[in-house]
């Protein structure tokens, strides 16, 4: 797992769901740059912008952990 912990919290769900729709989350402080990076384009709330697979294997955090290739 990336983060560890979700990112969207709320203690109503109707108030969980406006804030996945609208995008709002937050993150930890200690989370690193790359991961910053990737978890908001994937957390991106419009679809054409959001990143698909293809973006994220490009992404340097996705490139930083791959042991595929090593």
């Amino acid at each position: 797992m990336l983060y560890g912990t979700v990112p969207f919290k709320a203690s109503q769900m109707n108030d969980l769901h406006k804030l996945i729709i609208e995008g709002k989350y937050s993150l930890k402080d200690d989370i690193s740059e790359e991961s910053r990076d990737l978890l908001s384009h994937l957390l991106d709330p419009n679809p054409i912008t959001r990143y698909g697979i293809p973006e994220i294997i490009r992404h340097k955090w996705y490139k930083i952990y791959d042991t595929s290739s090593k």
